[in-house]
């Protein structure tokens, strides 16, 4: 950008301008008064006329009188020769301050801009791969300050919405490959095979059934997911305790089967969100704990309300997450429901619980006014 263009020239042109003019002013009030003030004056009252005038104790000639006219010429010439000094001296004053304007204008107007340069070298560097940079400005709190602050807030969302979304790509890849890698080989090894029979086929049939129901469910999931972050879902307003007291009916009596004991417990919990992406949410939430839950064992589920924030949670007597999952992935069911959380301006929140066991927890907000995450777990006492 030329210099001329740039902002700092032309704040440095702005604050000589208002110096000048206020500089112009102050010596045009301080020349007028001068010349008020001369021009009110009298020689007359310093005009000795008349008077002896004495060298070494010796007079040596006596002062002539003047006429009033000559006194008031005299007067006139003397007032032109101070003011047109004065004025002389004002226009290069006038001109030395324009150029110190200039000069200081431009100093200050950079040592102001100099934060803005660097706001603008870090959003130069940045790249969406790599959105770990901040600004991290320090100085008074003043609005270029809290420009770098606000700044750096939103970076630290973009970088977790990458972070986010990458490993929501690496989830789905990798959960979606392995049934269709299990049918591939299953299918080749019976392909193969000359002797197969049709009780082979018919196994290998359904392999490849259990499978494609299994990806069906991953991309009925990825789609609920796709609507609600492209915004064409639907929100209303829903009882999350509806949701798990509809699920409780559904699990209740295959887990029976399996020797799991399905536990609720809920209260209102009214959000405003999209009902189809909350129940598929809940279902890879409760699907994770029965993968995890042996038999005699049970799974607690539930919705409530703490502060300006609703939650729906399901606990289970598991070997619990790992702490560092294995290349940072959390699988496709767990990333969908925090993408699910997150087109809901919530959280998905992981808690060890005593004794073994993980209580995941969903925190959706139920208010307009938005309190920082609640520090609370629910089920804690089982």
């Amino acid at each position: 950008m030329p210099a001329w263009n740039s902002i700092r020239f032309r704040l440095s042109v702005q604050y000589s301008a208002v110096v000048f003019g206020l500089g112009a002013a102050l010596l045009g009030l301080v020349y007028l008064a001068i010349r008020r003030y001369l021009r009110a004056q009298t020689m007359t009252r310093f005009v000795w006329t008349g008077r002896p005038v004495y060298q070494d104790g010796a007079q040596i000639g006596v002062i002539p009188s003047l006429e009033a006219q000559e006194v008031r010429l005299i007067e006139s010439v003397y007032n032109e020769i101070v003011l047109n000094e004065v004025a002389r001296f004002t226009i290069f004053a006038l001109i030395a301050l324009f150029l110190l304007s200039l000069v200081v204008g431009w100093v200050m107007s950079g040592r102001v801009l100099k934060p803005v340069e660097e706001i603008t070298n870090v959003a130069r560097e940045i790249q969406a791969s790599d959105l770990s940079r901040r600004i991290a400005l320090r100085g008074p709190d003043d609005e270029i300050t809290r420009l770098a602050s606000t700044f750096d807030g939103m970076l630290e969302r973009l970088d977790q919405a990458f972070s986010s979304q990458r490993r929501f790509l690496a989830d789905t890849s990798h959960d979606l490959r392995t049934p269709l890698a299990v049918i591939r080989s299953n299918v080749e090894v019976v392909a193969e095979d000359g002797g197969a029979t049709v009780a082979d086929w018919q196994d290998v049939g359904g392999i490849v059934r259990r499978n494609v129901e299994k990806m069906s469910e991953m991309i009925d999931g990825l789609l609920a997911t796709a609507r609600l972050q492209t915004g064409k879902a639907q929100a209303v307003a829903i009882d999350l305790a509806e949701i798990v007291a509809a699920k409780a009916a559904e699990f209740g009596k295959p887990l029976g089967e399996k020797g799991i004991v399905l536990e609720t417990s809920t209260a209102t919990a009214l959000v405003e969100g999209v009902p189809v992406s909350l129940d598929r949410a809940l279902t890879n939430l409760l699907d994770n704990a029965i993968g995890v839950s042996a038999p005699g064992s049970s799974i607690h589920i539930g919705a409530g309300t703490f502060d300006d924030w609703a939650w729906m949670a399901v606990a289970d007597e598991g070997p619990g997450l790992p702490e560092e999952p294995d290349g940072g992935r959390i699988g496709l069911g767990l990333s969908i429901v925090e993408q699910i959380a997150a087109g809901h301006e919530g959280a998905l929140v992981s808690s060890p619980r005593q004794g073994g066991g993980t209580t995941m927890v969903i925190w959706l907000p139920n208010d307009e006014g938005r309190s920082p995450q609640p520090n609370f777990v629910p089920f804690t006492d089982l």
